[in-house]
């Protein structure tokens, strides 16, 4: 019996629950419910409306087929929180993406054979987060710099992930309901929310499970793609993001400071060598890197709570 039948036949029956998290107006996440709507069935796919005006929930209810939920309360986590009340059993794996992706046709199909095919260990599974460009990316654009647009490429092989190193993205990304309820869930004090950018919350729930002794996986053909728009590749929103990374990543300790310091000093050094030698990828790739180290900085003098 080759591999993948074996793999078959230990299979074991998997429901799979989908949730859309938005603070946007309706037409915004329509064509995301769309991509997913012949693919989940009636019942499992869900939108959470966060701290959304009662106009545009009830545009929500008329033009989605999906269940609304509402969180009153504004932020991702909360959102996010919101739909795993709504999952059901703890056996059940709840699936998030980006209410601007727009998943692969056969995104579902992907991800519910990665998780029959996981032993009971794995309790997180990400995909492939590819861009789809409304216009040509900047010449100082790079692959060294695609991670600051939520896309994720680990590769073509399923793997294991160390989440203190090498995370899956919350833009598409799943958990079984009962490992993620023992953890807590995600952080209010993380994640997106009005007036802020802020990063964070699935990457700390991942290192949570680990530290449970559970396991993280990357699945690569359950893919999404992420509509960038001309106002996500401008100079400022990528320095302004990484800016904020590095804050999540100073609050919760994972970079000292005496190593943010010196690599902020040498990356901007980097960066203006990189300008002087008329290179604009590299002098991005490092002026982020900085930006990213000044975060951890800032992180120092300000409160972990921010939420």
């Amino acid at each position: 019996m080759d591999r993948s039948a074996l793999l078959r036949s230990f299979r074991v029956a998997v429901r799979l629950r989908v949730a859309v998290c938005t603070n946007r107006p309706a037409g915004r996440v329509r064509a995301c419910l769309a991509a997913l709507a012949p693919q989940v069935p009636e019942g499992d796919l869900a939108v959470v409306g966060s701290a959304l005006p009662a106009a545009e929930l009830e545009r929500l209810r008329r033009s989605a087929a999906a269940t609304v939920l509402v969180e009153p309360r504004p932020g991702l986590s909360r959102a996010r929180n919101r739909a795993l009340e709504w999952a059901g059993d703890d056996d059940i794996v709840l699936a998030f993406v980006d209410d601007d992706t727009l998943p692969d046709e056969g995104w579902r199909e992907a991800l519910l054979r990665g998780w029959e095919e996981a032993p009971p260990e794995v309790a997180c599974i990400g995909g492939p987060i590819r861009p789809r460009f409304e216009t040509a990316p900047p010449p100082w654009f790079s692959d060294g710099i695609a991670h600051v647009l939520t896309l994720l490429d680990r590769g073509p092989q399923v793997r294991d992930l160390d989440p203190h190193t090498d995370a899956v993205y919350g833009a598409n990304i799943s958990f079984r309901a009962g490992p993620l309820r023992r953890i807590g869930g995600f952080d209010p004090g993380l994640g997106h929310a009005p007036g802020r950018v802020f990063f964070g919350e699935e990457d700390e729930a991942q290192r949570a499970l680990a530290r449970l002794g559970l396991r993280v996986r990357y699945v690569p053909d359950a893919a999404v793609e992420h509509v960038v728009g001309p106002n996500r590749l401008t100079r400022r929103s990528f320095l302004a993001r990484r800016f904020a990374f590095g804050r999540a990543l100073g609050a919760r300790g994972g970079r000292p400071r005496t190593v943010a310091a010196r690599q902020a000093l040498g990356t901007a050094a980097g960066a203006l060598a990189a300008t002087a030698s008329a290179n604009p990828a590299l002098a991005m790739e490092r002026a982020v890197r900085s930006s990213e180290n000044l975060g951890v900085l800032y992180a120092s003098i300000r409160p972990r709570r921010i939420a």
